[in-house]
């Protein structure tokens, strides 16, 4: 029996009378998504059994959520190796399942090419994040999204690439992107109400041309924080007595983590929230659902919250 065939088989299966059956129909088919998937996607969108396509729909959402846990399983073994754009990535596929970290490098190859050519042997750390500057806002229009501040798109990977709209953390983890492939070291610092970078000294040497190397450049290797950079301000650098300034103003008692750089993972623990926040605010409770599960999955919330 040819794959056409066989799943042509299962998907009438579905429809048998013995609760079993379509029981183990169904395990088969999220079990073996990744064959199974793209063509009941297709058997799907051509409505070849019209009768059975709520079902066929949520076996393909159950097969993309497992597949999405796998991969943040993935992503979580990886410690220290485990990038923030791989998280962003992770979270995007709520909206987009079928996302992958090379569509968003490919989109990103062009802009990192710019600024490394503009950058050229520049070594001083401040000349750096203007060159960055110029490139990622001016030249290529990224800016924050104050008007439509909460809403979903600020948070996924693909509409902030199209739309160049971000909030301070999506914004963040491409500058910080970029900024890495440039041998550049940029961290995302988690302030309350606010998300911004720091450049930092590492205790790991520079390569031959005065800069780190972009596979050592880690958040467990930092040595001093030099500076910030806000960039859902256009890059605009400010100083630790800014930073004492803003906690003041929001009424926030300072916290050492509030001025050192964040690992990857409360990069990714942001992202959720915030993700989980915007669908709640645009009543899109289903995706809103989604994100929670994600969150629940990673320990975020106590497993009888609802």
């Amino acid at each position: 029996m040819g794959f056409e065939s066989t799943i042509h088989a299962l998907v009438q299966l579905l429809d048998d009378s013995d609760e079993e059956v379509v029981r183990i129909v169904e395990s088969k088919l999220i079990e073996e998504g990744a064959v199974y998937v793209p063509e009941l996607e297709e058997i799907w969108l051509n409505n070849t059994y019209p009768q059975l396509n709520n079902r066929i729909e949520d076996i393909i959402k159950r097969y993309q959520k497992l597949s999405l846990l796998q991969d943040i399983d993935l992503w979580l073994a990886k410690k220290d190796e485990a990038t923030a754009l791989e998280a962003w990535v992770l979270a995007s596929r709520v909206q987009y399942p079928g996302l992958k970290l090379g569509m968003v490098k490919a989109h990103l190859n062009q802009l990192k090419i710019d600024a490394w050519v503009k950058m050229g042997g520049v070594k001083n750390p401040l000349d750096q994040i203007q060159i960055l500057n110029h490139v990622f806002f001016e030249s290529y229009g990224f800016k924050g999204n104050n008007e439509n501040y909460h809403n979903p798109d600020n948070s996924i990977i693909t509409r902030v690439m199209e739309t160049k709209y971000g909030n301070p953390i999506s914004l963040s983890i491409l500058y910080m992107s970029v900024a890495h492939d440039l041998g550049i070291p940029l961290f995302g610092v988690n302030l309350p109400q606010h998300f911004v970078l720091a450049y930092c000294r590492l205790n790991t040497p520079v390569n031959e041309n005065g800069v780190y190397e972009r596979d050592k450049i880690k958040v467990s290797d930092v040595e001093k924080v030099n500076f910030y950079v806000n960039a859902f301000s256009k890059g605009q650098i400010f100083t630790k007595e800014s930073v004492d300034a803003f906690l003041k103003v929001i009424k926030v008692t300072p916290h050492n983590s509030f001025y050192e750089p964040c690992d990857n993972l409360e990069i990714f623990r942001r992202i959720l929230r915030n993700l989980h926040f915007a669908f709640s605010e645009q009543q899109d409770f289903d995706k809103q659902r989604d994100v929670y599960d994600i969150m629940k999955y990673m320990g975020m919330v106590d497993s009888d919250d609802s």
